[in-house]
Formats: structure tokens, sequence, C-alpha cells
């Protein structure tokens, strides 16, 4: 039963009784009402009193139950309900990032915060805390990059806009254009030139077949080193030279490689491959066949491509170790293995593919994302012609 007790100000402290504690210790909850107005009638004024504590009860009665009113629940609570069910959409190797964020930048900021008290204005606190303040993960001197701020964001950004999807806000206020974000820095690809892939090509005559059957699909396809290592012999249609994409592979919290679905939706795809890539991946599997022979029961008949020594699937950070000894076994510039990705995309351009015709290949989401290699061929060309004002000048002095 509650009890009111009428205030000097006009308002009524209402208390309710919500049993004992372990030490037989009445609990008391407490709040004040006040009404809609003044001078309100005896009877109005009963029924908006009423009206407040059937509220006030009701709120209690979920408390006691663990529910948190929506008007209440502050991001840290509504963090954990986002990740669950997060937890079935992102991909294994997302999961984990989104996690880390919230728990070590986003909670820490804006956890004691109701949702209904979380604005723009916040989310754009957060970008400029990020611009200015947070350091780089590898202690490199500077803040961390306009590409970062964006990621970091990304997943600030999600949790609001669930939130408002699931009604417990009247507004999307992450989804706002007035947020500023960092101009991007330019993003300098690194590639080899069309001399260093012939270099490569060359070098790659001497090498073991399941070297150049590995850097060539990487080169020919501009296929992520998860989505190779996770090709299967079944993947390939040798008769009518086409390559599909339909796995990617990834290590998880225990090292081990375990499968995943490619990036995105439009990672699900079908290329055209070389007749010279198909003859080295015929002669490919004839050597893995006279291994899995050699290997009898102890072969694991999983149908990789590339495996490890029993058959089963290569761990995806095996190819970058491959590609870093070749390199140095021919003299041949450095770049990460992702760089023959590049290469192969601009490659690709260079020679008059078009644009969508890449960006289909790559498996990219949007054509903008394949933009980045038409400014990389951009500024290569504006290289090029200054080539002939110093000829010129040269001349002419």
């Amino acid at each position: 039963m509650a009890n009111i007790t009428p205030k000097a100000n006009g308002t009524y402290l209402v208390r309710i009784s919500c049993g004992l504690d372990s030490a037989g210790k009445q609990i008391v909850r407490s709040k004040t009402f006040k009404p809609s107005r003044p001078n309100l009638s005896y009877q109005k004024l009963n029924k908006e009193i009423d009206a407040f504590v059937e509220q006030f009860k009701e709120e209690l009665d979920k408390e006691q139950k663990g529910i948190v009113r929506f008007d209440k629940m502050t991001l840290a609570d509504f963090s954990k309900k986002y990740l669950s069910m997060k937890k079935t959409v992102l991909s294994p190797t997302t999961y984990p990032f989104y996690e880390m964020i919230i728990n070590t930048e986003i909670i820490p900021k804006f956890g004691h915060m109701k949702l209904s008290e979380i604005r723009t204005y916040h989310v754009q606190d957060f970008i400029n805390y990020l611009t200015t303040e947070k350091k780089r993960g590898d202690g490199a001197p500077g803040g961390i990059g306009a590409t970062t701020v964006r990621r970091y964001t990304t997943v600030f950004r999600s949790m609001l806009s669930l939130a408002y999807q699931l009604e417990y806000t009247e507004n999307d206020v992450g989804a706002s254009r007035r947020i500023v974000f960092p101009k991007d820095e330019p993003t300098e690809l690194e590639v080899y030139s069309e001399k260093e892939v012939a270099d490569i090509l060359e070098a790659l005559k001497t090498e073991p077949t399941n070297i150049r059957a590995l850097i060539e699909i990487a080169l020919f396809t501009g296929m992520r080193r998860g989505e190779i290592v996770g090709l299967k012999w079944s993947d390939i249609d040798f008769e009518n030279q086409k390559l599909s994409v339909r796995r990617s592979i990834y290590k998880n919290k225990d090292g081990k490689a375990q499968e995943k679905l490619p990036k995105t939706r439009g990672s699900i795809r079908t290329m055209s491959i070389p007749d010279c890539l198909c003859k080295t991946l015929l002669e490919y599997r004839m050597q893995q066949d006279r291994h899995i022979s050699f290997m009898g029961d102890a072969w694991k008949n999983l149908d990789y491509v590339f495996t490890e020594e029993d058959g089963y699937v290569m761990n995806p950070q095996t190819p970058t170790k491959q590609f870093s000894k070749f390199l140095n076994r021919h003299n041949i510039r450095h770049l990460k293995f992702h760089g023959l990705r590049h290469t192969s995309a601009t490659l690709l351009l260079a020679n008059g593919c078009d644009i969508k015709t890449v960006s289909t290949r790559l498996g990219h989401s949007d054509i903008e994302t394949t933009g980045i290699y038409v400014h990389a061929l951009e500024r290569v060309d504006r290289t090029a012609s200054q080539t002939f004002d110093k000829l010129i000048s040269q001349n002419v002095g």
C-alpha cells in the first residue's frame, strides 16, 4: 500500500513498501508526484495521484523482475542486448571488433547515459575524441587515421540505429547528416608495375607448383587471402575456365582455421580465369593426387585446393609467409600479399577493362570502393604527363 505525504511546495511524496531485506528491515521506495497544475479539484487530484501510484508500482514490479524501463535504459544496458542480437549477424571476425570497440571506447564514455539522453552531438564528440585524443594501437606517433575513425564510429551509430528500430528511442540520432568526419587521407595503393609483374611471373617458373598456383590465383583473380585459402576443387570449372568464390577462411580465438561466408553478399561470385592458370591448377591437382595416394587413410578428404600436410584447410596466414619468402628468394620488391589483389585490379583497369567488371571480380559491395584504383591510375597518369614537361624544359634550357 502507498503512503502519500503532501509537501509545502505543492508536491506529494509517495512511498511504497517493497518487502523486507535480508536483515528483516523494510525496503521502502519513494518518488515525488507533481500535479499537472495548481489548485486541482479534490476529485481530479486524487485521480492523478492514483494513476501516478499505479505507474510507480508497475515500475517497481519490473525492476524486481530485472526489467529496465525503456525510458530508463542506459547505453550500457542496451549494449548487452545489442551484442547478443549482432552475434548471429556479424561475421566471426567482425563481431570481436564490435565487442572490443563497445567495451573499450563507447561504454566508458557514454555507458552511463540513458538512451533517451543521447543526441547527435554525442556522436560528434566521439568522433572529435577519436580524431584528436585517441592514440594509435601500434604506438607510432600521431593519431588514428580518418578511415579508422569511421570504423569506430560505425559501431556507435549501429547501436543507436538498432535502439531506434526497436523503439527504445524516438530518433535515430546516429543517422544525422550533420555529423562531420575528418577528411579521408589520400589512399596510396602499393601495387606492382607491369615490369615487376613480368619479373614475378618469370620467377614463378622455377617455383614448386603449389607456390605458382597460390600466387597466380591472387594475381589473376584479385581474390582475398581468406577466399583463396577457402577455395575447393569443386569451385573450379576447368571445362568453362571459371572459378567460384563461395567461402572464406579465418582464424578463431583458439587459432584454428574456420569457414565463414565471404565478406559481403557481392563477394559470392563466379569469374573467368585465364588458360595459363587452368594449366597450373591442373598440374597442381595431379601433384596433390600423388600426395593423397602417399598419405592414404591419414589424408582428410575435405576437397580444399590449398591444404596442410594432412588435407586440413591451410592456415589463412600461410600465404603471406610463403609470398614473403618467394619475394626474398628472387630479390623482388616486398609488398603485402594483399598487394597482389591491388595489382590485379589496377592492371585490369590500365589495360581497358571497365570498372564494373573489375568491381564484380573483386567482390566489392559497391562500385565506389573500386574507385580507389581509378584514383591510383590517375596519379600515375599525371606523373607520366609531367615526364613530357621535364623533357621539354630540358630541351629548351
